[in-house]
């Protein structure tokens, strides 16, 4: 995790799919690519994919032109604006960046206006604890670049040693038009109904629906 120097509520996560999130309020600007605790002056470049959490308002001058190695940038609804220079703009269509988001945001009118691929984000769906197996799974719905869409399914559960944690990850395949007349509701009869109530509460799943659902309408 880094901090930006500019303003400590702003921080970074690193993971090591190369998935790098950044989490804070308001405008990010320039200075806010300067961090601790590492000193390392192209701490970015082992990064991917850039996720610009909710919270965050804007990307300032000069910020992603920062991160010069993404390939897919993720915008949340909060974000509303990006400044971009000409230059900027043709360094993401050289390096065809994918951007990711909800439906109807920024994010999509952002790629639309540089020409470039738009992917609704993925949507966390809802946590379960299997007591009987001392289970806890992390359920996303995932949208993939060749139009595909799966259920995800990280699996935590306890190792064979104190501290240890085992576990794995498998994915639940979806047909392509699996949203198709479907409401919220009922995409929740598709699980245990002890994650019914988390389900009809998500307001991003709904809101995916809804708007997939009137583009689908929409099409001749």
């Amino acid at each position: 995790m880094y901090f930006s120097k500019r303003d400590k509520s702003i921080t970074y996560i690193n993971h090591y799919s190369g998935l790098l999130e950044v989490e804070g309020e308001g405008l990010l600007l320039r200075e806010d690519t300067e961090v601790w605790p590492t000193e390392a002056k192209n701490w970015q470049k082992e990064y991917g994919t850039l996720s610009v959490t909710e919270g965050i308002t804007g990307l300032g001058e000069g910020y992603l032109d920062f991160f010069s190695n993404i390939g897919c940038l993720i915008l949340s609804r909060t974000v509303e604006s990006v400044a971009a220079s000409p230059e900027l703009d043709q360094k993401l269509c050289k390096n065809k960046v994918l951007i990711r988001g909800e439906y109807n945001t920024f994010a999509e009118r952002f790629a639309q206006e540089k020409g470039l691929k738009f992917l609704h984000c993925d949507i966390p769906l809802a946590e379960d604890d299997i007591e009987i197996a001392h289970e806890h799974d992390i359920i996303t719905l995932r949208f993939h670049e060749n139009g595909s869409a799966d259920i995800h399914y990280n699996c935590f559960t306890p190792g064979s040693s104190a501290g240890s944690y085992g576990g794995g990850e498998y994915a639940r395949e979806l047909p392509r038009d699996f949203y198709v007349g479907c409401s919220l509701e009922q995409f929740a009869n598709n699980f245990p109904e002890r994650l019914r109530e988390q389900l009809t509460a998500n307001e991003m799943l709904r809101r995916f629906l809804d708007a997939a659902n009137s583009r689908k309408k929409e099409k001749p």
